[in-house]
């Protein structure tokens, strides 16, 4: 995988007045799900052209078993018998008297012997998008790199073979088979207690940032798109538009470009409407620095045991992790160091239940501690455009700020320990601004 042969080949692709900012692979989640479905289809054209012959010969006269094996040609055959007892049960024939007898039903197979149809049980597969939970065709191509460490996790976490996974999908899926089958066949029933197969499994895009030109960066906004893993790169417009939603979060999370998390910082101080002087470069080594995953566990250590009068820390989950930095948090709480914790995502409130009880103990204790749950807090402030942050950052006194990443109360694993790549800048400049930033943005008055 090149990504200087995929800029060349997008850079002549890029939206009017944009460029390319950054190109990243990414591991998107699927379930690819197989269950034994009932459904109605058209027999083969060749035992429909034998069905017509039998109703046609009813129809001039030739209407009782020995006369149709006669005028076939052939001996007793229970195949003869089977098959005009199959035209009864479907309605286009009828037996009276010892002689078969054409319905009108009959009459119209006559005319358009396609409007046949046989219940049957076949297998049926398919993939449910597990971030956005919906029913997909099996029509197009994995590409799956192992090496690609940027994962977006899965909304749908449903245990193996759950009916859950299944629940409330009856009309998307039979939408989908109906489409896979042409409309030659449809789906009538299947049982969701009963998935034959189930596994979660990942398929790899690329993820493109595009930022305004020069001549246009103050009236146009940065966008993103996700192109397939094929010699074109093709658009990917349903993912496109899925994760456009959730721009520029997602850059914070994949990125592993410092100008790139830089500029989202300042991006996110001109949508807050706060007037800061322009972030300087990363030309200034002593006051930017860039962080791996274990220096950035370790200064988050360092800012909670060294903090003298204030600290905030912003992370979407709380985790069990988080009860590793209790004892640290409270003897910071009794230097008098006065404390914010910012977290939660409407929908995606998956706390530890034991580290909440902690955080609401120190609540209780210490009244320079504050814990904000942020879905809460902007209902309560009648911010309706915001449900939560996705955001990672400490802020240690007026001395610096990491910001990247790195969640800090729900990582939980310890050097030497498998990982997934992380990063985060650590700034110790203008870091009042940044408090600042933060009490504008979510209406808080101070810490």
């Amino acid at each position: 995988m090149d990504i200087k042969e995929i800029y060349k080949k997008l850079e002549d692709q890029c939206p009017s007045n944009y460029r390319i900012n950054e190109i990243i692979p990414i591991a998107y989640p699927y379930r690819k799900v197989v269950i034994n479905a009932m459904v109605n289809k058209s027999p083969e054209e060749s035992i429909r052209q034998v069905y017509a012959i039998f109703i046609r010969a009813i129809k001039s006269g030739i209407n009782t078993e020995s006369e149709l094996t006669h005028f076939l040609g052939l001996d007793k055959d229970d195949f003869i018998l089977r098959e005009l007892y199959f035209l009864r049960e479907r309605g286009y024939l009828d037996f009276i008297s010892n002689k078969w007898m054409i319905t009108k039903s009959g009459e119209e197979f006559s005319k358009d012997n396609s409007i046949l149809k046989i219940l049957s049980e076949e297998e049926f597969e398919f993939y449910i998008d597990a971030y956005s939970d919906e029913v997909l065709q099996n029509d197009f191509s994995f590409f799956n790199d192992f090496n690609v460490q940027n994962k977006i996790q899965p909304k749908i976490k449903f245990k193996n073979k759950s009916p859950e996974l299944l629940k409330g999908k009856s009309e998307q899926l039979g939408d989908i088979y109906k489409k896979d089958k042409a409309g030659k066949a449809f789906l009538v029933d299947y049982d969701e207690n009963e998935i034959k197969f189930d596994k979660e499994v990942f398929n790899d895009y690329f993820l493109i940032e595009y930022i305004p030109t020069r001549e246009k960066e103050n009236e146009l906004e940065p966008r993103i798109e996700i192109r397939n893993r094929n010699k074109e790169y093709s658009l990917n417009k349903r993912l496109t538009k899925i994760l456009s939603q959730e721009y520029p979060n997602i850059i914070y999370d994949f990125t592993d470009s410092e100008r790139a998390i830089v500029a989202n910082i300042e991006l996110e101080i001109k949508n807050n409407d706060i007037v800061f002087e322009k972030i300087p470069t990363l030309e200034n080594k002593s006051q930017i620095e860039t962080l791996s995953i274990w220096e950035t566990k370790a200064k988050f250590i360092e800012a909670i045991q060294n903090s003298k009068e204030k600290l905030l820390i912003e992370s979407p989950w709380i985790k069990r992790a988080a009860l590793n930095y209790i004892p640290e948090l409270e003897a910071a709480l009794k230097r008098k160091v006065n404390i914010m914790v910012l977290y939660g995502i409407e929908g995606n409130d998956e706390h530890d239940l034991k580290a909440i009880r902690e955080m609401e103990r120190l609540v209780q204790n210490y009244r320079n501690f504050k814990l904000i749950h942020l879905p809460t807090h902007f209902e309560s402030t009648g911010n309706k455009n915001m449900v939560g942050s996705h955001k990672k950052l400490v802020i240690k006194d007026n001395e610096y700020y990491i910001h990247g990443s790195f969640n800090f109360l729900s990582f939980n694993k310890n050097e030497g320990q498998k990982v997934a790549n992380e990063e985060t800048l650590l700034i110790s400049l203008e870091v009042p601004k940044r408090w600042k930033q933060v009490f504008n943005q979510y209406k808080i008055d101070k810490i």
